[in-house]
């Protein structure tokens, strides 16, 4: 399941409940191995992740401390989840992940009692069941796995994850180059301007310098504003950065991935917008920060405007 495009700061996870049998009835299994359940499962799964083109799944920690809590759930309730339970899980879980550690973009969790063996188990899944198709997601990077006993019988609950960190890097892959995206917004912007028969802009260094400085002080110290919290102001980091401005304005915008995005929320707010049709101004400088913001992924923008002061004879 994704998060919508343009929330890289929403975590959204899908959990699914899987079933790949009934509680067995008949001879008791003998225990196995904790250890050895985990390595053949994550081995029979990145066999059948290979067949499919996918990448293999790394084991994790925490979701295998996770998936062991939940195992060991189970195996104090005797019995698998009913649907109703099923449909409470997605909090349960999710808050389980967060406390081991592991922010999810996005995870789904199977059980299965597998009396005949994991390739038997395995293979079943695959054969008879449309959710194995999850545990083949192409964006499910980790694994984990939780062994219990249920009826005398193993139990094994398997929890697919991929991290936020990787979806925040997926999502900005276009932000890589500081200057492209320089480019790209002014050209944006210049567009914007001229069809509403405006002059274009002017990208200017200096500026640039300020509303960097501007959006990698929001990122490292997790705050969002046009003043910094020592009270420094936009016009104040402008005239830092060098530039004699008569007249300096600023946008801010978080949590967008693209220019195209940033600049259409602008767009759409009566102040941003403003700025970005006002005549008189003259420059721009865009500044952008992506990173780890207040234990989340975000990306933070600054456009900042201004005009050059003109020293009269």
């Amino acid at each position: 399941m994704r998060a919508p495009r343009f929330t890289s700061t929403t975590l959204l996870a899908a959990g699914s409940l899987l079933l790949l049998a009934a509680t067995p009835k008949g001879p008791l299994s003998a225990p196995q191995d904790p250890a050895e359940v985990r390595r053949e499962l994550t081995l029979l799964l990145n066999q059948e992740r290979q067949l499919a083109g996918v990448p293999p799944l790394a084991p994790s920690s925490p979701l295998q401390q996770v998936a062991q809590e939940r195992a060991e759930e189970i195996q104090s309730q005797g019995a698998l989840p009913d649907e109703a339970e099923a449909m409470g899980l997605f909090a349960k879980v999710q808050a389980k992940l967060k406390m081991a550690g592991y922010a999810a973009h996005g995870w789904t969790e199977s059980l299965t009692t597998a009396p005949n063996g994991l390739a038997a188990a395995v293979s079943a899944w695959k054969r008879e069941d449309p959710t194995f198709a999850q545990a083949m997601d192409i964006d499910y990077r980790h694994a984990g796995v939780g062994v219990a006993r249920l009826g005398g019988h193993p139990l094994y609950v398997l929890l697919f994850a991929w991290p936020r960190s990787e979806y925040f890097a997926r999502e900005t892959t276009g932000l890589a180059d500081l200057e492209a995206v320089r480019r790209d917004m002014l050209q944006r912007v210049n567009a914007i301007r001229q069809g509403t028969g405006l002059k274009p802009l002017e990208l200017d260094p200096r500026l640039n310098t300020a509303a960097q400085i501007h959006a990698a002080d929001m990122l490292a110290r997790s705050y969002y504003n046009h003043s910094s919290p020592e009270g420094t102001t936009p016009a104040q980091r402008v005239k830092e950065a060098g530039f004699v401005a008569d007249m300096v304005a600023e946008n801010i915008a978080a949590g967008h991935t693209s220019v195209a995005d940033a600049l259409e929320a602008w767009m759409h707010s009566a102040g941003h917008r403003r700025n970005l049709l006002d005549p008189r101004l003259t420059h721009l400088g865009v500044g952008m920060a992506l990173g780890s913001y207040d234990h989340r992924y975000r990306v933070l923008w600054v456009q900042c405007f201004a005009r050059q002061q003109v020293n009269w004879p």
